[in-house]
């Protein structure tokens, strides 16, 4: 029989408490001890089920999330009836769940059938002779995220910890129990969320019929072949690809036999998002032995059309169906997967897309949600078209997140965005993370679960260890995730950390913030690539008024991550400060201000970063989303709704951009002269000759030129010089390309930076620089 499916993903699942039991001492099954079974929806939470039966309060209203930090405490059962058509004789059914947080066991027909730590792992259990019945009663185990695993301590790490509590000072901790753990580590708490440990079916279920041979597991790379020439100074550069290029196709398989056999494996190609004819059937003859076997297939395709980031072309995309049959043409299985053919090469930091420079216009992407399972297609893809219209190109997957579920991937191609994913692993400073074999083995399971799942993904770039943490003190779990990468990829990049700025790598510039440093001191950052850096603001007061009890308050701005002291700080260069009168007036000048200061640090660090094109790879603004309504470094809020520096990041992140280059944040009085170079930069391979620039001073004309824009080019295309009849407001840019592209900028001029951060604290960014490395 060929292949059906029917999809668990539904509201027909039930939950209720079960008493408190070791995860590892579990063999009694105790369903009948639910006193109380409740409707669930899956994927999803426990928390978001008792939220929509009025069981816990709004966990993201006030400070409500500790009313529910009872749900942690117990442990959980959720269940399903399924009733079936009888199965054919020879057919097989396997019953497949994408994601489970994070301890469980399940059941079926009151057999356990598997038990898991982990998040991430898809799991695949075969439950024929239950089918056979035709009533799959389905259950699944959860335990309270009390029974995580904690760390364990030596008496020397004892020792250290606590000097080193001293040191650090810092919520992160030094031997935190999140590092025992690959679970989501921003669930624990960060400063952008609320400690918050998930449990629930998170991800899509399943169950899956086939024949007497089943595709278990299917992974695809997609790579065009690329020819290679010598650039200066004999560095390997790769030459430019193009439509109609050939490509190399490997599909990874993992197969389940019932008994010997042979069997022939058809893979066929189709276009999935544009015009063109399928590519001709290719047919593997395979020998299987009975029970599990890994297969590799490889072809050679003669010609394809390439997968382009958006702001180099179309990213185009192919079904890659592999169909299995028996001798005599009998449909065994069958599955399709999408992916796009290109070619990443990485050297100092610069990213080489399909043979052309690729300068990445970057934001750092944290979950979208506190309850993930929650999270639907349609969630990703309103947030993802923000991030196409903001000028992106590129998200950073930040280590203390998660996987993401498929519907981010799938709209990342779709989009073509590119992706950085980093494994689960975040903040280890002082400390360490474990070095034993179980967990470095949990971690291998783990990981290599994440790769296999989204390696057919081409807008996936980069793969990176973690962020945040020492690469010199945690040698044995970057080897463990390079090998991982180099077993089930090998197509891609892979990094140990990020930051590496101390190896000539990327940096986390928060001496801006962190540090109190003025504003301009980003234009002394000198990395290869800035892959974190920002400022908190204020979001929409409508946020604040769905999320606090006195949303004018900003006393109660804190409870939801809210640096006051810092933001009064950033406050002061337009000369003012946290109003604290508890009034809307108040709260919306706040407001203002917080957003003004965000998007002038914003422009001047994206600025600097991009006139250094060529040396710099790119830069990735921290953060673009959040996960909760929250007062954090987002330039988008919980709820969708854009900050200033989103507003201008259009402009700014344009692959065109018009800058001028003149110290920021100082006093402009009549009779200075006002200079500045003015550069181009133009990420595009298009030419554009006979630009137009007109700058205005308050809406009053001093400069015009004409210029040429080379392709995939950054230079200064003129100067200058304007004597003041007046105090500035407002400097603003138009280029004129074409009579359908017209490109601005613009610069406030009213503004006065700040002297430099205290001493202390400048130095305790440069020990922290220090000790990631």
């Amino acid at each position: 029989m060929s292949r059906s499916i029917i999809s668990l993903n539904d509201n027909q699942w039930r939950f209720g408490q079960a008493p408190r039991c070791p995860f590892a001492a579990f063999n009694v099954f105790d369903l009948h001890r639910v006193q109380e079974w409740l409707p669930a929806t899956v994927p999803g939470n426990v928390r978001t089920d008792l939220l929509a039966l009025n069981r816990i309060p709004d966990p993201f209203f006030g400070e409500n999330y500790q009313d529910s930090l009872w749900v942690e405490n117990v442990d959980w059962w959720y269940r399903r009836t399924l009733d079936l058509d009888p199965l054919p004789p020879t057919a097989r059914a396997f019953l497949i769940f994408e994601g489970i947080d994070y301890l469980s066991a399940i059941f079926v027909n009151g057999r356990e059938m598997a038990r898991h730590e982990g998040m991430f792992s898809r799991q695949i259990i075969e439950v024929t002779p239950a089918a056979q019945t035709g009533r799959l009663d389905i259950a699944v185990r959860l335990w309270g995220s009390t029974a995580l695993p904690r760390r364990r301590l030596n008496p020397l790490q004892k020792l250290w910890a606590g000097l080193a509590n001293q040191l650090q000072r810092s919520w992160t901790g030094v031997y935190p129990d999140r590092s025992a753990t690959t679970k989501c580590q921003m669930s624990f708490g960060w400063d952008f969320a609320p400690p918050i440990r998930t449990m629930g079916i998170w991800d899509d279920v399943r169950l899956v019929m086939t024949g007497p041979v089943a595709i278990l597991e299917a992974g695809v790379t997609a790579v065009p072949i690329a020819g290679v020439e010598a650039s200066a100074g004999d560095i390997p550069r790769i030459k430019a690809l193009a439509d109609d290029s050939p490509a190399n196709l490997t599909i990874h398989l993992t197969l389940d036999s019932s008994q010997a056999t042979s069997a022939d494996a058809v893979v066929t190609l189709t276009p999935a998002n544009f015009n063109g004819d399928p590519l001709p059937p290719i047919t593997f003859n395979l020998t299987l032995p009975a029970g599990r076997v890994d297969r590799t297939l490889s072809c050679r395709l003669p010609s394809i059309k390439l997968w382009q980031p958006w702001d180099r072309g179309e990213p185009n995309l192919y079904n890659v169906t592999i169909s299995l049959t028996c001798p005599d043409g009998h449909p065994l299985d069958a599955v399709t997967l999408r992916t796009g053919f290109r070619h990443v090469s990485f050297n100092q930091w610069q990213f080489n897309l399909n043979g052309h420079p690729e300068f990445m216009r970057g934001l750092n992407w944290v979950p979208a949600d506190c309850f993930p399972g929650r999270l639907r297609s349609a969630d990703y893809e309103r947030r993802l078209r923000l991030v196409r219209d903001s000028g992106a190109n590129l998200l950073r997957i930040w280590g203390g997140g998660l996987r993401e579920k498929r519907a981010f991937y799938d709209g990342c191609d779709e989009l073509g965005l590119l992706v950085w994913q980093e494994f689960p692993f975040a903040c280890m400073f002082l400390g360490a993370f474990p070095t034993g074999s179980a967990y470095l083995s949990h971690v291998d399971a783990e990981c290599s679960a994440i790769v296999c799942r989204t390696r057919h993904h081409p807008s996936i770039i980069l793969w990176c260890g973690g962020n945040e943490f020492s690469r010199r003190r945690n040698q044995p779990l970057l080897n463990t995730l390079a090998r991982v990468v180099a077993r089930y990829d090998g197509t891609r990049p892979f990094i140990p950390t990020s930051p590496t700025a101390t190896h000539g790598g990327d940096a986390h510039n928060w001496h801006v913030w962190h540090g109190l440093a003025p504003l301009h001191s980003y234009r002394q950052e000198n990395a290869r690539f800035l892959s974190e850096f920002g400022l908190q603001a204020l979001p929409h007061l409508d946020t604040l008024r769905a999320t606090l009890p006195n949303p004018t308050d900003p006393a109660q701005w804190s409870t939801h991550h809210a640096d006051l002291p810092k933001l009064h700080h950033y406050l002061s260069i337009r000369n003012e400060e946290l109003r604290m009168k508890n009034g809307e007036e108040d709260s919306s000048f706040s407001i203002l201000n917080s957003q003004f200061a965000q998007a002038a640090a914003l422009q001047i660090a994206i600025e600097h970063m991009r006139r250094r094109k060529n040396y710099t790879g790119g830069l990735c603004i921290w953060q673009f989303n959040d996960p909760w309504p929250a007062i954090s470094w987002s330039i988008v809020d919980y709820y969708g709704r854009p900050k200033r520096a989103f507003e201008h990041l259009t402009d700014l992140y344009h692959p065109i951009l018009i800058s001028l280059d003149f110290p920021p944040g100082r006093r402009w009085s009549p009779g200075d002269t006002f200079t500045a170079a003015i550069w181009a930069i133009n990420d595009t391979l298009q030419a554009y000759p006979n630009g137009i620039l007109e700058i205005r001073l308050d809406d009053h004309p001093i400069h015009t030129q004409t210029l040429d824009l080379p392709p995939n080019s950054v230079r200064q295309v003129g100067a200058l010089a304007h004597s003041l009849m007046a105090s500035p407001k407002l400097l603003s840019l138009t280029l004129h390309l074409n009579p359908d592209l017209r490109l601005h900028n613009h610069y406030n001029l009213t503004w006065l930076d700040l002297p430099p951060g205290p001493l202390a604290l400048r130095l305790r960014r440069r020990l922290v620089d220090w000790v990631l490395w």
